[in-house]
């Protein structure tokens, strides 16, 4: 059967010939001008005027007088009204989060041409709240109902904070619309309600030379594109292509239960009819063909009951469905491969997808673009970022937004005059351009940080990178038309296919979970006519049903796993075609044994400019040395392939959703909130602790819980009432620890240490710089002897013993003894600083003068420090190793020949295929069993 934009394609031609020069046509996003131009041309019996495509967006800017200003500098600006309109002068910091939500409320309120000054007066003020001449009957109804519920006699705390708060909004909003005006600039909902306002009262009038705008393929629409729509129908300007079924909006007549109307009695017909009205995917479409006939006759939306074929697939975890989209392409990828389409719901599988697809899959179009935040440029941002963070003295946002353009910059001009760039190469020209997006956008908010607007301290600042980066993509060159079509929901609008598999078809992710991020209660958004959740559900089952109206093969598979945070269920949609359609639907349940599914993993034969990629800039020396930490080496250990996809590949793990508690979230919370009491010890008491300071903090359950809070704050993570308890009983215990040392001084806390470690001839180089940041340093009095302690904190794990240092480098996978090997690492690295200071070959870089002391590698599981009997400190054939320093030669010397192993060339990077379990949860999974 025809696709949509094709038949679209042959109407125009019929319609206006073959001069579509004066022609714009307007789509909800630019990739489906891309398959009607390519209808066009097939269409065509001689050559044609294409026409102009733009996006509604677009539109609305072409016809605007204003210039949208950054979202970014918006929510600064936001901030500020915010701190006038109420005298609260709360950091941008703590008010950031709060401003994108007030700024997302103005946006849906011009986009659908609300009355703000009615929605944001005084909550207390019912007589005025009460008038109701500007809402229809159903929003009166819902009003009345809202009001009763919110009765100003009966307030609690919630509610007088909520009045507080709408007290201000509407002086914010008005006064972040003047004063963006005055400039020329407004927000992307303030234009187009301006653009629609001056369009109604003749200030502004269509380009004479466009005879028509030609509407293809929306669906819900904005208030202010409604306004849009109507006004350029009343000037004969508009054209409207509408795509639908019959399946979900049925005509007048086929709506009922008969042909016959008389043989329903009453009741019939009004299930019959709310069946109609309820139908999910079509609930906006009916009021647009109401009011913006389709240039379309009926005949060619009666397709869904067609599909020929359709499997629901069952599969415990997202990388099974990964794994199973390759050997379904080699049956199912259609002759012109641009009929099949991978639909991605969950936009984090693109990675592991792109590497498990098969050969017959010659071409690929990704619609999405290369994730910005999985390049090397987010990258060094993030690891610049995060040095920020930990200086003593925090540098403000100019400074730091300075440098870290310095650092892209710097970084983009090694890579280009390297002898072995090629320009022609993707992985060298993504990087490129993934270092000039990354300037682009550093640029634009260190304009705003030089304006005075954007203050914020490190940890928001790299907030807010975060979140432009993770929005961010580089777009790929190519012919967008040709190959396998690789997409999110969103990137299918007008299109069709023959052939679609779809992943992660689950609840929750289609539709999206809806969340009231608003400070706009659901009753008013709903009666001033709001974006509401039923809303958004609407519109992600037209996205749903309109894709697969045309296909011939359907194959759509959901994570069934009901452990952790996944429920395991089917999103409602396939609900909906199992019990409504009576379409054939085939079940499959995947096999849970990945073995039985997939090739062995085979070895890697290492780079040829291996050392080139693991070398990180350094800034002391000003140039780029091979690097690794303590967390490279144990991820070779435990698995050669992993450490070559993380740490030679730079793959980066998928971010894990910010509304989501992540299993690390215990961890993250205890070391931040052990941190800032330990630097609180460091800045009163010169580091000084003694029994007394750390019974006093045991004893006040609500100083520690402050400092929980603060590191809860500043970690940006959710965490439940059970973690909070769980981390206060740890750090009582920690404390209580301490106490029993009454000359107990911190010495360092999250302090960055490397040294160079010298490696044997037949390596490669010479050295490498080993380092990492060592969660604390401190001196205690034990057995009558004062120690320097290396402390690493442990929420979780086992403690591990060593029978001799050698077998610290000889177990490999699973059993591999990680946490000791990481101690020992940074025991030696300040072993190597005291002898080369002895030596004097060194300038001492210790974060404080420490004069030689034994130093005593120590692990604190903190949920074992309790225990009568525990001592944290590492033992090797049973013995407490007190003084690291005899060790020390045996263990360099070992750590030596590791690296060289790493970097020698002729020995592969080995999969380890012993330990199953191990790979199962292994974020790389998908790459290796392709």
């Amino acid at each position: 059967m025809p696709a949509f934009l094709q038949i679209v394609a042959k109407d125009l031609l019929q319609k206006f010939g073959h001069d579509l020069s004066q022609i714009v046509v307007v789509f909800p996003n630019k990739r489906a001008s891309l398959f009607l131009n390519d209808y066009l041309s097939v269409d065509a019996s001689q050559p044609i005027w294409a026409p102009r495509y733009i996006t509604i967006n677009e539109l609305f800017r072409s016809l605007g007088d204003t210039q949208i200003n950054g979202p970014i500098d918006t929510i600064c600006r936001v901030h500020q009204h915010y701190m006038q309109a109420t005298g609260d002068m709360v950091s941008l910091d703590n008010f950031y989060g709060w401003a994108e939500r007030l700024l997302s409320d103005f946006d849906d309120v011009d986009k659908n041409m609300a009355d703000a000054s009615a929605l944001f007066q005084n909550i207390r003020d019912l007589r005025e709240l009460e008038r109701t001449d500007y809402l229809t009957e159903e929003q009166t109804e819902v009003l009345k109902r809202f009001f009763k519920e919110f009765n100003p006699e009966h307030q609690s705390e919630i509610r007088e904070r909520f009045s507080r708060l709408w007290n201000a909004l509407l002086p914010i909003y008005e006064q972040l619309n003047v004063e963006l005006a005055a400039e020329g600039l407004a927000y992307e909902g303030a234009a187009f309600r301006r653009t629609v306002e001056r369009l109604k009262s003749g200030a502004v009038t269509p380009p004479a030379h466009v005879d028509k705008y030609v509407f293809v393929g929306f669906n819900v629409l904005d208030r202010v594109e409604w306004q849009l729509f109507s006004q350029l129908q009343q000037m004969e300007k508009a054209l409207f292509y509408w795509d639908y079924d019959k399946y979900y909006l049925p005509s007048e007549k086929e709506r009922f239960l008969s042909d016959d109307d008389r043989q329903l009695t009453p009741e019939e017909r009004r299930f019959s009819q709310l069946l109609w009205e309820d139908a999910e995917a079509g609930l906006f479409l009916r009021q647009n063909l109401q009011q913006f006939p389709n240039a379309l006759s009926e005949e060619h939306f009666d397709n869904l009951r067609h599909i020929q074929y359709i499997e629901m697939v069952a599969a415990s975890t997202e990388t099974m469905q990964v794994q199973s989209v390759s050997p379904w392409l080699k049956e199912n990828l259609t002759p012109d491969a641009k009929r099949t389409a991978v639909v991605l719901c969950n936009e984090s599988l693109l990675q592991p997808l792109l590497h498990t697809l098969p050969f017959n899959v010659e071409e690929v179009n990704v619609t999405k673009g290369f994730p910005l935040n999985h390049t090397a440029a987010a990258t060094l941002v993030e690891r610049e970022l995060g040095k920020m963070e930990r200086q003593a003295q925090a540098p403000s946002t100019v400074e730091s937004l300075r440098s870290l353009v310095k650092a892209v910059e710097t970084t983009a001009q090694a890579l280009v005059v390297k002898s072995d760039f090629d320009n022609e190469r993707f992985e060298h020209i993504l990087q490129s351009e993934a270092y000039a997006q990354m300037n682009a956008l550093l640029n634009r908010l260190l304009l705003i940080a030089e304006s005075g607007r954007l203050m914020v301290n490190p940890t928001t600042l790299r907030r807010i990178v975060r979140q432009i980066v993770r929005q961010s993509v580089i777009p790929f060159a190519g012919e967008p038309a040709v190959g396998l079509q690789v997409m999110g929901v969103l990137e299918t609008r007008c299109l069709d296919f023959d052939h679609i598999i779809m992943l992660s078809v689950n609840e929750g992710v289609l539709p999206q979970k809806s969340s009231d991020n608003s400070f706009i209660p659901y009753l008013l958004r709903k009666a001033f006519g709001l974006t509401t959740p039923e809303r958004k559900t609407a519109v992600y089952a037209y996205y749903f049903y309109r894709l697969i109206q045309r296909a011939k093969r359907l194959r759509l598979l959901y994570n069934s796993s009901s452990e952790g945070i996944v429920d395991g269920e089917k999103s409602r949609f396939l609900t909906q075609l199992m019990v409504e359609s009576q379409l054939p639907i085939q079940h499959i349940a995947l096999s849970s044994d990945p073995a039985s599914l997939h090739d062995t993993p085979q070895p890697v034969e290492k780079p040829a400019d291996l050392i080139e990629l693991l070398k990180i800039n350094h800034k002391k020396e000003k140039k780029e040395h091979v690097s690794l930490s303590p967390s490279d080496i144990n991820s070779y250990l435990r698995c050669q392939l992993r450490f070559y996809y993380e740490r030679v590949l730079r793959i980066q793990q998928p971010k894990p959703s910010e509304d989501e508690v992540q299993p690390n979230t215990l961890g993250t919370i205890f070391h931040t909130a052990a941190e800032l009491i330990y630097t609180n010890l460091l800045e009163q008491r010169g580091g000084k602790g003694d029994s007394d300071y750390f019974k006093h903090l045991v004893a006040h359950p609500l100083l520690l819980q402050g400092y929980i809070r603060e590191a809860i704050e500043k970690e940006n993570v959710k965490c439940t009432p059970l973690l909070l308890n769980i981390i206060e009983i740890f750090l009582q215990s920690l404390l209580e620890h301490d106490a029993k040392y009454p000359d107990f001084r911190i010495k360092a806390l999250e302090s960055y240490q490397s040294m160079w470690l010298n490696l044997p001839s037949s390596a490669p180089i010479s050295q490498v710089a080993i380092g990492g940041i060592i969660d604390r340093l401190d001196t205690i009095i034990h057995q009558g002897q004062e120690f320097l302690r290396i402390v690493d904190y442990k929420t979780g794990g086992k403690v591990e013993e060593s029978k001799d240092l050698d077998e610290l480098f000889t177990t490999r996978g699973a059993k591999q003894k990680h946490y000791m090997l990481q101690t020992f690492i940074y025991a030696a690295i300040l072993e190597d600083e005291f002898e080369r200071q002895q030596k004097g070959n060194s300038v001492p870089h210790l974060p404080t003068e420490l004069s030689r002391l034994p130093i005593a590698p120590s692990l604190f599981f903190v949920h074992r420090l309790r225990k009568k009997d525990y001592s944290p400190y590492l033992q090797v054939d049973k013995e407490e190793v007190l003084d690291f320093q005899a060790r020390f030669p045996e263990f360099r010397e070992r750590l030596g020949e590791l690296v060289a192993e790493i970097l020698n060339p002729a020995l592969p990077f080995e999969p380890n295929t012993k330990e199953m379990q191990m790979c199962n949860t292994c974020p790389y999974y998908s790459l290796c069993y392709q």
